[in-house]
């Protein structure tokens, strides 16, 4: 019996990319949104106490209270280099825009979009002697616009949807300067994975150059590949990408065309390290000193509508017709005479309140949307059916995952609110993911924290109990 064909990256051009690989990865979207909550409104502080600051908020988190500080250390390493949930200035450290944004929005599909448009290597999420072996071996590389596009060229070459593993990629891609240093066009590439497979070529994954050489071994399958599968795993998140299989083969989502399209029309570069490029030495203070750049240039971006969270064609329509009906049976008015369509949360949230009143009532005319710049303090009015108005204040966590998040932020304006309008005041937790959608709802927040069923910090971080609320499934139109 003859051996398989083998599949391996030339050896001058074999170079491997990697980044900070978080050990919370498991856990990724809850340590996300428990921290950017945690230290949002942190202030300016020095170095060593803003370090000591977040050390609490890690410390905090789950069971990490049996946790070794060089455990905590690292975890605090990787959210600040990964994620750039701090920046800093003049010795100083403070929350960036990135964990400012997460806590107030709590959309961790928005936050990983963020995180994949500013993505590159070389970038400040590794050390500067990292960093500095892949200037000097040329590469330029933003690997979530390439995914993107390569998905693109083998479904243009196969008329179907087209899918990848992270095997293929590494191989094929990610650790190959000629896509990554060269250049190399996606469609190339996807025709090599496409030629591989039809050929059932398999790969080599015992390079030497990432032998250790002090054991001898080669590293694993899973170690070799986990790079390239870190970044696919992100963009599903994201909701780039869809995953199916034992083997994750990974493709595109096509209901997220918007996300899709904004990363494939708009290309930005971190363009400091460019200088290094031709010199001939290069030292780690030199590239050090880029790093309150990079962070800056990480948190630079904001206001993307694209990778807001939209609702579907079909939610548009089906909620649209649900307020028209209402507004036209109850005022004869044909129009709607509020924006209903902005926020996704709160938009759910409405057509939730009508569903709600359905029976019982003549009164949904009086449940509307409140714009944000009155700034009064709740985002829904809405009614009972006992003819008193119910203020709502809508908080939204949307994940890709069930996770385990029983925290949001007020505003000192909401807390006034809660505290002005008493039993008419309700904060409804929306918490949507690949399960479904659910919302806690809480009557009276500051009559609640009287009683010890929720916990407030000094930042309005509202930490609610089972018996601060209950759960109820978000009310939805069946078609």
């Amino acid at each position: 019996m003859s051996e398989p064909l083998k599949y391996k990256i030339p050896d001058e051009y074999f170079f491997r990319l990697h980044h900070v690989r978080p050990r919370f990865k498991n856990d990724v979207e809850e340590v996300l949104l428990y921290v950017a909550t945690s230290i949002s409104e942190m202030p300016i502080l020095d170095k060593e106490v803003f370090r000591d600051e977040l050390n609490k908020v890690l410390f905090s988190f789950k069971k990490n209270a049996t946790s070794t500080q060089k455990t905590i250390d690292n975890w605090r390493t990787e959210i600040s280099a990964l994620f750039g949930f701090i920046q800093e200035s003049d010795g100083k450290q403070y929350p960036g825009l990135t964990a400012k944004r997460l806590a107030n929005n709590q959309y961790l599909d928005e936050f990983f979009n963020y995180f994949l448009f500013s993505f590159q290597y070389p970038g400040g999420h590794i050390k500067p002697q990292n960093a500095i072996k892949q200037i000097e071996a040329g590469v330029r590389f933003k690997p979530c616009q390439f995914i993107l596009q390569l998905l693109i060229e083998g479904e243009k070459i196969l008329g179907k949807p087209f899918s990848l593993t992270a095997e293929e990629l590494t191989q094929c891609a990610y650790f190959d300067l000629r896509v990554t240093r060269d250049g190399r066009h996606p469609k190339e590439v996807a025709e090599l994975i496409l030629s591989n497979r039809n050929q059932k070529i398999e790969y080599e994954h015992k390079y030497e150059q990432l032998k250790n050489a002090r054991t001898g071994t080669y590293p694993s399958r899973g170690d070799v590949y986990r790079y390239a599968g870190d970044i696919l795993d992100y963009m599903v998140l994201a909701n780039l990408l869809q995953h199916k299989g034992t083997g994750y083969y990974y493709y595109l989502n096509d209901e997220n065309k918007e996300a899709i399209n904004f990363h494939l029309r708009n290309s930005v570069w971190f363009n400091e390290y460019d200088q290094f490029y031709d010199k001939e030495s290069i030292t780690n203070p030199e590239v050090s000193s880029l790093e309150e750049l990079w962070f800056d240039f990480v948190n630079s971006f904001d206001e993307i509508e694209e990778f807001k969270p939209q609702l579907d064609s079909n939610e548009v329509e089906s909620i649209s017709a649900l307020i028209q009906e209402y507004y036209s049976r109850m005022t004869g008015d044909a129009k709607v005479p509020t924006k209903i369509f902005g926020d996704y949360g709160e938009t759910l949230v409405l057509a939730h309140e009508y569903l709600r009143t359905k029976k019982g009532s003549n009164r949904q005319h009086l449940i509307n949307k409140i714009p944000t710049p009155l700034g009064v303090g709740y985002d829904l009015q809405s009614i009972e059916i006992e003819k008193k108005k119910r203020y709502i204040e809508v908080k939204t966590t949307k994940s890709r995952k069930a996770i385990n998040s029983n925290r949001f932020k007020l505003t000192p304006n909401e807390w006034d609110t809660a505290e002005t309008l008493g039993d008419n005041y309700y904060v409804y937790y929306l918490v949507i993911n690949d399960s479904g959608k659910n919302i806690f709802i809480i009557n009276n927040p500051v009559k609640e924290y009287e009683k010890g069923n929720l916990k407030v910090d000094k930042n309005l971080v509202v930490e609610f109990s089972k018996e601060s609320g209950q759960w109820q499934e978000l009310m939805e139109i069946r078609s």
